[in-house]
């Protein structure tokens, strides 16, 4: 039976047992619609991108753990919907974050103590951008500030979009980790119950 017309739980299974053809079978089947759900909610093509690349990275390293018995489709658009609400709270795109939130998941909560938190890591998130090297915050502000595409970002400063895109990715990569060592647990908490 050729690998195109198994089943996704078939695939899964596979991936399961380090089979690439099964992996590479699921990212043809899933990369497009998974970009346009996130090209949706994002309105960037570049950010949807990512996140998809990112996803299935995510799927191939941590393949031996996913279950088989569970639909893969919304196992994907689970992933993407946290790591969309992650990257509005975590880069701060105003009210987008809170939006989307609302659209997705009606929350009850209180006003003053979200926005404690939000000023909290707002400030933490400022510390993480103040605390990269001076090129790589200059890239990454030009990026999520100045919303400048990575091609925009090459050209302005004489570099190749993959530099931009090695910049941003470590800049994101560091905040995350940034975040992780600088937050308590309370404030996770709380976190979590709002996304």
């Amino acid at each position: 039976m050729g690998i195109r017309v198994k089943t996704d739980t078939e695939l899964i299974i596979l991936l399961t047992q380090d089979n690439e053809a099964a992996f590479s079978e699921l990212y043809v089947r899933y990369k497009d619609k998974l970009y346009y759900f996130c090209l949706s909610l994002l309105k960037s093509e570049e950010e949807a991108g990512d996140i998809v690349q990112e996803i299935f990275i995510r799927i191939w390293e941590s393949r031996a753990f996913i279950n088989p018995g569970l639909s893969f489709s919304s196992f994907l658009y689970t992933m993407a919907r946290n790591r969309i609400l992650n990257y509005f709270r975590d880069i701060d795109i105003d009210a987008k974050a809170k939006q989307i939130v609302a659209q997705n998941k009606p929350v009850v909560e209180d006003a003053i103590e979200s926005e404690l938190i939000y000023t909290e890591y707002q400030n933490i998130l400022k510390e993480a951008i103040d605390s990269l090297p001076p090129q790589r915050s200059r890239i990454f502000n030009m990026s999520r500030v100045e919303n400048l595409s990575h091609k925009e970002i090459a050209a302005q400063l004489g570099i190749s979009v993959n530099t931009v895109q090695e910049h941003i990715s470590e800049s994101l990569r560091f905040i995350k980790s940034y975040f992780d060592k600088h937050t308590d647990i309370s404030l996770s908490l709380l976190l979590l119950m709002v996304i």
